[in-house]
């Protein structure tokens, strides 16, 4: 039998060096940008739907490109960093989100709004080919600063609802944009200061799966990550309007504070219970890491999408208080899954396919799995809103039944581990 198990550099027990530190620090800060751009459409939907005079269903298809090119933009952004330098690259993705969220603010119609994402969506999809890339080949303790990069990318995605929702509530949603257009350029600039090495340490071989069978199982897993595609931004999307919609205690307590104006404090609320349940995710990584280097990575995969399904299913039942403890269990799994993931396709990928093979999760999570955005459309007109999930719970069952089919195809291997 073969072990497909991959074999991690032993880590270096002393601190991170200068150089290490500086790759982080820029690493760490466009993983942030990166998800908390990519989510500052969703935090704006129920505003345009009033600005716009648009049905939610529509507004929500304006962001149709940006995911596709999210996801798509991976491997051309690969392919260009692997003969140029992540460093510029990361920058190029900066300026690209900046250039897009002013676009979209300063000309907001329903022809220049996907324009504008668009550029948002193409320089998002930089960051994870990049940065994931310098990383990995600059730093020696690999795990230890993924799973810190990784963290940020949680706080980047649990931040973007507050932090738009503040900034729409007090000059609207253009102007919010602009705003975070400007940040983003003003990132951008800030980071070029910088100096890394892009040298590539030189690093025992991490020893990728072996056997002629790893082929079939990655192939497996792609489905498995086509169908996460769809839940994950099928949520993401919907989440901010849907507690707006399906809550009304945090809005009451934000409207019992004087100094807070009625006018548009219900989606100032959503936006910062969205951040609430959000940051939750940040503790699923912690776990997801820890289940990763301690269990065979099938099974903790199946164990974790599985324990998801109840609270996404009963998103679409609950409201207020219960709604908000189904969505923040559903977050811890849904994000905490993602160490697990990604351990998963580098051991079922040899080394020389390493970046490829992220590529392709990429491209079927955010690229493919934009579709859902017409999907999501056609379910809320033909049924409701409250069936979106109940649908996006069915996605998930057919995730838990792919994930068993590779624990089945893969049977014969004992182990799959870090």
């Amino acid at each position: 039998m073969n072990d497909f198990a991959t074999k991690d550099r032993t880590p270096d027990d002393g601190a991170l060096s200068p150089q290490e530190r500086r790759i982080l620090a820029l690493t760490c800060t466009c993983h942030f940008l990166t998800h908390m751009f990519i989510l500052v459409f969703p935090a704006v939907t129920i505003p345009i739907v009033d600005s716009l005079g648009m049905p939610l269903e529509n507004v929500i298809k304006l962001s149709f490109f940006m995911y596709l090119l999210y996801g798509l933009g991976a491997l051309p952004a690969g392919y260009i960093v692997d003969r140029w330098q992540a460093k510029r690259m990361l920058l190029i993705g900066a300026f690209a989100m900046g250039t897009g969220l002013a676009l979209a603010g300063l000309f907001a119609s329903p022809r220049v709004i996907p324009l504008g994402l668009s550029f948002v969506g193409l320089g998002a999809s930089i960051y994870h080919p990049a940065g994931l890339a310098l990383i990995s080949r600059t730093i020696k303790r690999r795990g230890y600063a993924l799973g810190i990069n990784g963290v940020w990318g949680n706080l980047g995605i649990a931040s973007s609802p507050f932090i738009t929702g503040i900034l729409s509530w007090l000059f609207g949603w253009q102007t919010a944009l602009v705003v975070l257009g400007l940040v983003a350029f003003a990132a951008g600039l800030l980071l070029g200061t910088i100096r890394i090495d892009e040298t590539t340490i030189e690093t025992k071989n991490d020893g990728a799966a072996n056997g002629s069978d790893y082929l079939k199982y990655y192939l497996v897993l792609c489905l498995a990550l086509l169908f996460g595609g769809f839940v994950y931004r099928g949520n993401m999307v919907l989440l901010p309007a849907y507690l707006e919609l399906k809550t009304t205690f945090f809005h009451q307590l934000i409207g019992s504070l004087s100094f807070i104006e009625m006018q548009g404090s219900s989606t100032l609320a959503a936006t910062l219970l969205t951040s609430l349940v959000l940051v939750v995710g940040v503790f699923g990584q912690l776990l997801g890491g820890r289940l990763a280097d301690r269990h065979d990575l099938r099974y903790a995969y199946l164990g974790v999408h599985a324990a998801s399904v109840p609270f996404l299913l009963g998103m679409a039942f609950a409201t207020d208080y219960v709604l908000v403890f189904c969505v923040a269990l559903f977050v811890v799994f849904n994000l905490g899954m993602q160490p697990i993931e990604n351990s998963l396709i580098a051991a079922l990928t040899p080394t020389r396919w390493r970046s490829t093979g992220f590529a392709v999760k990429f491209i079927l999570n955010f690229g493919v799995g934009s579709t859902v955005v017409y999907l999501i459309g056609i379910v809320k007109t033909r049924y409701s809103l409250e069936t979106v999930y109940v649908f996006l719970a069915g996605v998930a069952f057919l995730l838990v039944s792919s994930i068993i089919g590779l624990v089945v195809v893969s049977r014969r291997v004992r182990h799959i581990r870090n």
